[in-house]
């Protein structure tokens, strides 16, 4: 009975083994790759593929969502894992992510309104409207774009190397939509387009947005595709979330727009032969500054599996080859055959194509393509360009799709330092509503120093590099009075006021000229203290200006504020052709505001020139050093003088920052200045500096305004040694600054405390 049952054991083993032989017929099965969406989290898939790769498993399908649609299309490209793991490592998130545009890559006569507001609004005729996403997603678009340059011609996502689908939501009908063909980089910018954090992306009727809303986990896809072994990356929820999950904004941002998907997700995971759900926390969606721990978490999961994968691709091996992906081909530079522009409303297809750099005929490689979309994103008229190749006669027709910025645009910031105090800055800009290829700016500082400058530019031609301006200023500030000793004792109430015009001329993103008249009124009144002179009848004392001005600069600082690399070279001229007193009060008293209003010479030039230039030492070092110079070449006027003191963040028209000294607490006629400040990047937001600068009161010019009775202005040869330190974080609602500074004559500290954009 013992033999009998034995060889019964043996002839089912037996039976089973043969069963399991690879026959000469049998199909090799099909696998299918998900990589589900989770933001940042979903860098991790990277990691799963250095396993499978090194498994020896190589998929025949890919789909994905979210992050899982990048990392997925960009393999299904033909990137290795290890290239991938490269990219996310050198990508720059923060420029990605913020939609950034490099000051160095925006026109000259934009620069000074860019990067200086945090809200911007769209007028319409129902008032003001907020976007659709807080990122329109250029930089990520264009990067996907350059990434993509290899395939960009291939329009069946099954002709890619490996067949690829990812998933996207349709707020319009509110049903999936699944890519299988079209423009790669369109496919993955639509199924990220995470709600209200990217602007969703528009496809004929439809309006797409993250398909993590519906399917965050694409395993159906994968099957529909012919996929008979699901091998599956789970970076989301593995079931539904729990209170404890929702501990941040993005954490219930992300929840709330993947809610929908939660039962789609668990029927998929039933639907799953391999499930990698690596251990994520405490990192979230929005951690892509820790992308190489992230890979590593993916690389960790999948590792517990090795074992099994290894054993899959063996099997697979015994019933026949994988198929070979092509070699992904490196396309350095294409003909253009065609150029098409889709969406242009306003702005002449001229101005398009002199801007852009390159027309048809000409050959461009990937770099000229990103240059001329960077060149118009620099001019401020375009908010988004994306682009499409496709095979067209013996070229390539590039498609362009563009998104203008709106014709009214309102924009609000909140400031403060603590010697200006709080303010709201407002700006109203219209572009071609008052006159065509025109673009006005008003800007008010609405606070109790109070400031409005208005820029009116008429551009003459089709390229914009020639203008007509027409400006004016407006300030009421303080002109706070110190003695030798540090002591205010007393502050006037200073008003200016200019109006000008004249000629502005540009090229590329760094040059301008400026040539014109300008008119400039400066008047004193009582603030506090002085009360010899107002309590007497006095009400308001100064002078007007006739002027011819002058103005070359040159700025290629990547950026507005904590620039790491450029330059900014300005020189300026100005010819004084006449020039008259103001005078409000008694006559009987004028001779107690003689001094300070009478006009020596009534023509005169003031000369000025500086230069800044950046220079990196390394990722957390960089160095700023800065030149400048200013003469008179005969008597200037009292108010005419240039004001000494205070930080970047609260100078106006006529100030010059110096660390060291208090707001405007010099005045100074010629000088020569130096400044030189070590900044320290102590995390991606936080910095420190440590500032030097000094000021020579140059021994050239007049010395009519240099007496006993006038102390706060720099005697000639006078030189001040000033030094200071600071901390600034790079914040959302702008630079905040908190820094302290004295100098060799009185060694009294000063305290510089700045939140928010400046005004100028």
């Amino acid at each position: 009975m013992r033999h009998q049952l034995f060889a019964l054991l043996l002839l089912s083993s037996l039976t089973i083994y043969s069963q399991n032989l690879p026959k000469k017929n049998t199909k090799r099965p099909k696998i299918g790759l998900v990589l589900s969406g989770g933001g940042a989290k979903g860098l991790a898939h990277i990691g799963v593929l250095k396993v499978l790769e090194e498994a020896g498993i190589r998929p025949d399908y890919i789909t994905g969502t979210s992050m899982g649609s990048i990392i997925g299309g960009l393999y299904a490209s033909g990137y290795s894992a290890a290239e991938l793991d490269s990219i996310v490592r050198k990508a720059d998130w923060a420029i990605l992510l913020s939609d950034q545009v490099p000051l160095s890559d925006v026109v000259p006569e934009e620069k000074n309104d860019y990067d200086r507001f945090q809200l911007e609004f769209d007028i319409t005729k129902k008032g003001l409207a907020l976007p659709t996403g807080v990122v329109r997603g250029q930089r990520i678009s264009e990067y996907l774009s350059e990434l993509t340059w290899h395939v960009a011609d291939v329009k069946n996502f099954d002709d890619l190397p490996i067949p690829f689908r990812c998933v996207a939501a349709d707020l319009i009908t509110g049903e999936t939509h699944v890519f299988k063909s079209g423009d790669l980089t369109t496919a993955m910018r639509a199924s990220m387009a995470i709600p209200s954090v990217f602007t969703p992306v528009e496809l004929g009727e439809k309006y797409l947005v993250d398909g993590g809303v519906l399917d965050n986990f694409p395993v159906k896809v994968a099957l529909e595709m012919g996929a008979d072994i699901i091998i599956g990356v789970n970076v989301g929820f593995k079931d539904y979330p729990t209170k404890e999950d929702m501990n941040s904004i993005s954490k219930v941002l992300m929840t709330s727009a993947s809610i929908g998907s939660h039962p789609a997700l668990v029927e998929a995971i039933g639907l799953t032969d391999y499930i990698i759900s690596p251990h994520l926390a405490p990192y979230t969606t929005s951690s892509f500054f820790d992308a190489p721990k992230i890979i590593e978490r993916g690389e960790t999961a999948a590792c517990q599996q090795l074992t099994q994968f290894q054993h899959l691709a063996d099997s697979l091996n015994t019933l026949g080859p994988a198929s070979v992906s092509p070699q992904k081909i490196q396309v350095h530079e294409i003909i253009i055959s065609d150029i098409q522009i889709k969406n242009r409303e306003h702005i002449s297809k001229k101005f398009f194509i002199g801007n852009l750099g390159f027309e048809v005929g000409d050959t461009v490689s990937l770099e000229q393509v990103n240059k001329g979309i960077r060149s118009l994103i620099g001019t401020r008229f375009y908010e988004k360009i994306t682009y499409e190749l496709t095979h067209y006669n013996e070229g390539y027709a590039i498609e362009f799709n563009t998104l203008e910025t709106k014709s009214a645009k309102a924009k609000f910031s909140v400031h403060y330092d603590n010697e200006l105090k709080a303010g709201i800055i407002a700006n109203l800009t219209l572009r071609n509503i008052l006159t065509k290829n025109s673009r006005l700016s008003l800007t008010a500082d609405i606070s109790e120093a109070p400031r409005i400058y208005s820029n009116l530019l008429t551009f003459l031609g089709e390229k914009q590099t020639t203008g007509f301006y027409l400006d004016a200023y407006f300030e009421d500030t303080p002109l706070p009075i110190y003695s030798n000793s540090g002591n205010k004792f007393g502050t006037f109430d200073y008003q200016q006021t200019h109006i000008g015009a004249g000629f502005n001329f540009s090229t590329g993103t760094s040059v301008q000229i400026n040539a014109g008249l300008r008119w400039k009124a400066m008047a004193l009144s009582q603030e506090s203290g002085f009360n010899e002179i107002f309590d007497f009848g006095a009400k308001k004392f100064g002078n007007g200006l006739l002027q011819s001005e002058f103005l070359f600069e040159s700025n290629t600082l990547n950026r507005r504020y904590f620039a790491t690399k450029g330059h900014h070279l300005k020189i300026k001229g100005i010819y004084t052709i006449n020039a008259y007193e103001i005078y409000r009060g008694e006559d009987s008293i004028k001779h107690m505001v003689d001094p300070y209003i009478t006009i020596p010479e009534k023509n005169y030039v003031f000369a000025q020139g500086s230069y800044l230039k950046m220079i990196p030492i390394n990722k957390t070092f960089n160095l700023m050093m800065k030149g400048e110079a200013g003469v008179f070449t005969k008597d200037p006027l009292f108010l005419n003088l240039v004001f000494l003191g205070g930080t970047s963040y609260n100078a106006a028209l006529n100030d010059i920052p110096f660390v060291g000294l208090n707001y405007r607490e010099k005045l100074v006629e010629n000088y020569l200045l130096g400044q030189s400040i070590v900044n320290i990047n102590i995390s991606k937001i936080f910095y420190a500096h440590l500032i030097a600068n000094g000021i020579y009161s140059a021994p050239f010019g007049s010395e009519t305004l240099h007496t006993d009775e006038n102390p706060f202005i720099l005697e000639q040869k006078d030189f001040i040694l000033g030094y200071g330190v600071a901390i600034s974080m790079n914040s959302f609602i702008g630079p905040i600054t908190l820094g302290f500074g004295s100098n060799h004559m009185d060694h009294r500290l000063r305290t510089y405390i700045n939140i928010g954009f400046p005004f100028n």
